[in-house]
């Protein structure tokens, strides 16, 4: 099991960890295609594997498909696996009707990276082309794309993303332990429903009802219980902390990390 990171806190790095008055989510990730350069994706590269995460879950905006070619995309994966990665996914955020024309050059990318997993959240409604060009695109390539749980009107209940990928082999279920807590889901019964299915998983700690995030064992989530459920149902895929988090994340990704060595020991 490769256990990485993608980071909320991260998201936040350009404004120096701190989220600006005025908040526009499209300002941001433009930002960061414009602004955020190859180097400084190399630097918070090292700066996770240095805490010890093994995998690396890469945001679109931060090293994107839209900004680098194919054959940075492989230059970076050469260099990422050298930093001694052992796993990479490609996060694209999500994809709604309008996104079929983007899947093909979403996986042409990841596959030059050297991931074999995409993640992000998808609209509910009205996404039948959509999901085909996804499983084309997925055997084409050898890419499987992981839906992650975010609340209506994107898929949402364990119980409808079960049954949207049911007739699909290379699309699955993102299970994102942090919002399926916060609204109060059952997240280990969430996991059964999607057994067998669950291509990636977003470690985050939570209370039940509230909207903060915290440091994994820290929250009320029953994460140790998901760990060492996933462990004995031989998931071969990554735990990826996400720490969304006001402020440098370092110290919390450490305690995360610590967490999990504790519940899989």
């Amino acid at each position: 099991m490769k256990i990485g990171t993608i980071t909320c806190s991260y998201y936040m790095r350009i404004y120096g960890y701190k989220k600006p008055e005025n908040f526009v989510w499209g300002d941001m990730t433009a930002r960061y295609r414009a602004e955020f350069t190859r180097e400084d994706f190399l630097q918070l590269a090292g700066e996770i594997r240095a805490l010890g995460y093994d995998g690396i879950e890469i945001w679109e905006p931060t090293f994107s498909h839209l900004v680098y070619s194919e054959e940075d995309a492989k230059a970076m994966g050469q260099q990422l696996r050298d930093m001694g990665f052992r796993a990479v996914v490609y996060c694209i955020g999500g994809w709604t009707p309008q996104d079929v024309s983007t899947v093909e050059p979403a996986y042409r990318f990841a596959r030059a990276l050297g991931a074999h997993v995409v993640t992000g959240c998808m609209a509910g409604e009205g996404i039948g082309d959509l999901l085909a060009e996804m499983e084309r695109c997925g055997k084409a390539y050898g890419v499987k794309y992981a839906i992650e749980n975010h609340p209506a009107p994107n898929l949402e209940s364990p119980e409808e993303i079960a049954k949207t990928i049911a007739p699909f082999e290379t699309i699955g279920a993102n299970l994102d332990t942090g919002i399926y807590n916060s609204q109060g889901y059952d997240l280990l019964a969430a996991a059964q429903v999607l057994k067998g299915r669950i291509y990636h998983v977003h470690l985050k700690d939570t209370f039940t009802g509230g909207e903060d995030c915290f440091p994994l064992g820290q929250g009320n989530a029953p994460l140790g219980a998901l760990i060492r459920q996933l462990k004995e149902d031989g998931y071969p895929e990554m735990l990826s902390v996400e720490f969304e988090y006001n402020g440098d994340p370092t110290t919390g990704l450490k305690e995360s990390m610590d967490f999990i060595q504790n519940a899989l020991a």
